[in-house]
C-alpha cells in the first residue's frame, strides 16, 4: 500500500508532501505491520474511504476551505481525499502526520 500525503495552506502557503509504502499482508518487514495498523484504524475509524475502494460521497464533494487553513490530500493507492485541517481528527490525523514525519 502506498500513501502520499500532501499539506497545504497555512499562513505561508507552504506544501509539504510525504509519502510510505508498506505491505499490508504476507511477507513484510517489522514497521509495516504499525502501518497497516494505522491505516486500518484510520479507514474504519472515519469512514472517510468506501469499502469498495472509491471515496464515499461525502469525501467526493469540494472540502470547505477556511483561510489560512491548512489542506490535507491523502491519496491511498487510486483514492483521493481532500480533508480540511478542521476535519481532520482520530487515527486519519495521526496517519497524515506520521506520513510527513516519517515518510519521503
Amino acid at each position: 500500500m502506498k500513501i502520499e500525503v500532501t499539506r497545504s495552506g497555512g499562513v505561508a502557503g507552504v506544501h509539504r508532501t510525504g509519502s510510505v509504502e508498506f505491505a499490508m499482508r504476507g511477507a513484510r518487514a517489522p514497521s509495516d505491520a504499525s502501518w497497516a495498523a494505522l491505516y486500518r484504524q484510520a479507514r474504519s475509524e472515519c469512514g472517510l474511504l468506501g469499502a469498495g475502494g472509491g471515496a464515499t460521497d461525502d469525501a467526493a464533494r469540494a472540502p470547505s476551505r477556511v483561510r489560512d487553513a491548512f489542506q490535507w490530500t491523502l491519496r491511498f493507492g487510486r483514492e483521493r481525499i481532500e480533508v480540511p485541517d478542521t476535519d481532520l481528527s482520530g487515527a486519519l490525523r495521526e496517519l497524515a502526520e506520521r506520513v510527513l514525519a516519517e515518510g519521503q
